[in-house]
C-alpha cells in the first residue's frame, strides 16, 4: 500500500534538488567545478541543469552533482566536445516514486 500523496514526493524532489551545491567536471582531463545553472522541481520531477559558456573549450567528462556535503550524488559518464562557439547544457532528471515492500525484512 502506497502512503505518500503528491505533495509527500514533490517535498521529496524539492528536497532532493535543494541539497544539490555544485557540478564536479573534468576538462580535458583537469578537475573543475561549476555552480548549477537552474533547479526544476514539477511535482516528483527534478531536473537539474549545469551549462558551460564560452569560457569552456574542450573536451567535458564525468560531470558530477555535489551536494551540500561534499558527496558525488549523480554522474554522467559521457563525454562532450566543447567549441568555444557553442554553449552546452547538460540536464540531469529524475522522477521520485515510492516502492512498495513486502516486508520490512526485505530492506
Amino acid at each position: 500500500m502506497k502512503t505518500l500523496t503528491d505533495v509527500g514526493l514533490n517535498k521529496q524532489a524539492q528536497r532532493f534538488a535543494d541539497s544539490i551545491h555544485h557540478a564536479a567536471y573534468n576538462l580535458d582531463g583537469v578537475p573543475q567545478t561549476r555552480p548549477i545553472f537552474k533547479s526544476v522541481v514539477e511535482g516528483d520531477i527534478v531536473r537539474i541543469y549545469v551549462y558551460f559558456d564560452d569560457t569552456v573549450v574542450g573536451s567535458v567528462s564525468n560531470v558530477q552533482l555535489v551536494d551540500n556535503d561534499g558527496d558525488v550524488v549523480a554522474l554522467t559518464d559521457r563525454v562532450f566536445t566543447k567549441p568555444q562557439s557553442k554553449g552546452l547544457y547538460v540536464a540531469f532528471k529524475y522522477r521520485f516514486t515510492e516502492m512498495e515492500v513486502e516486508s520490512v525484512e526485505s530492506l
